[in-house]
């Protein structure tokens, strides 16, 4: 069932688009005004996860088995697309470049910030570091949108999906207080943690091995958080990494050219693992 889910998923991917996805937060954000007056931290933050945890376990169970199957598939294709990343991430992507290729740093530098993975607390000095930040964040998107999801659904089901992405969405609210954000860091770094280093290795096998065993095999068994993890192998893992001398006039193409080879990365790494689990039904 999860398989013909992730199958469904993908072929609405590729005709809608991530920017067309019916995604809507409403509820949640309803949900937390609603519960922010409970002083207990770990109380409220349990309501804000596990009540909507609950209710997609609970339609499973009242599901399972009604005409032969149909309406459960429907349930765990609804709750997968719902629980996979926001935003149209490429079109963002696109109006970065579209500013390099202008010239335009400052405006280059904007659209980085509007892209989801992009560490706003980091500080580039130049360009390059604007590239790096903007190439780790495409990496980190790629797997947070995606695969960590797809990752969950498989292993435990639409509840756990659905429970990282709400992980997800209550650690980017501006109303999350400090002491909330620490919370859900910890529990993200938690569920984030075994699937950034399948997603790693995953980068070796369809990418360049050596180079990515030798770059983050002394951080696969360490606390190393997901996004500089995913950075480092898969920048390794790259056919064409970008030159570090590169020449000023030549900086906008070759980055633009860097970032699609990311993006065909990141590709690659969702057919190995939907060929796997095609292979694994046969089992």
């Amino acid at each position: 069932m999860e398989f013909l889910a992730i199958i469904t998923v993908l072929a609405a991917l590729q005709i809608w688009g991530y920017g067309a996805v019916p995604q809507h937060d409403d509820w949640l954000v309803a949900v937390h005004q609603r519960v922010s007056s409970i002083n207990n931290l770990r109380l409220r933050l349990a309501l804000l996860i596990m009540l909507p945890v609950f209710a997609v376990l609970l339609l499973q169970v009242a599901l399972e088995g009604v005409l032969w199957g149909l309406p459960l598939l429907l349930f765990y294709v609804a709750v997968l697309l719902y629980s996979l990343g926001r935003g149209d991430f490429r079109s963002h992507l696109a109006l970065y470049t579209d500013a390099w290729h202008r010239g335009d740093l400052q405006g280059a530098t904007e659209q980085a910030h509007e892209l989801e993975g992009f560490d706003l607390s980091a500080v580039p000095g130049n360009a390059s570091e604007l590239h790096a930040e903007v190439r780790k964040a495409l990496f980190y998107q790629g797997f947070e949108r995606w695969f960590a999801v797809v990752f969950w659904f498989v292993l435990l089901g639409p509840a756990a999906a659905l429970a990282y992405r709400l992980f997800r969405l209550l650690g980017n609210r501006p109303e999350t207080s400090p002491e909330e954000q620490q919370l859900l860091d910890q529990g993200i770094q938690f569920l984030e943690w075994l699937p950034a280093r399948l997603l790693a290795f995953t980068f070796a096998v369809v990418g360049d091995f050596d180079r990515v065993v030798s770059a983050v095999s002394a951080h696969l068994v360490e606390a190393s958080r997901a996004p500089d993890l995913l950075a480092d192998s898969g920048h390794a893992a790259l056919a064409s990494p970008m030159r570090d001398d590169c020449p000023a006039d030549q900086f906008a193409s070759e980055a633009e050219a860097e970032l699609s080879c990311a993006q065909k990365l990141i590709s690659r790494s969702v057919v190995c693992w939907v060929a796997v689990l095609a292979v694994l039904q046969l089992f």
